[in-house]
């Protein structure tokens, strides 16, 4: 199976619905495949994965 945008969004949401306050999804997708590619954000570094989750909060 191929890993897609969809895949990654769908992930990011998983994670962010179980963390405190609101971000915007599709930015944190777009900057994650802007630097890394489509990826399982379990290769991601922790710190980094939640950084950019951070840059990206609405509430």
């Amino acid at each position: 199976m191929t890993f897609t945008s969809s895949n990654l969004r769908d992930q990011i949401v998983t994670a962010t619905d179980a963390s405190d306050g609101e971000c915007d999804v599709d930015a944190i997708t777009e900057e994650i495949i802007e630097q890394h590619g489509a990826v399982d954000i379990e290769t991601l570094d922790t710190d980094e994965f939640w950084a950019i989750v951070a840059k990206h909060a609405t509430a």
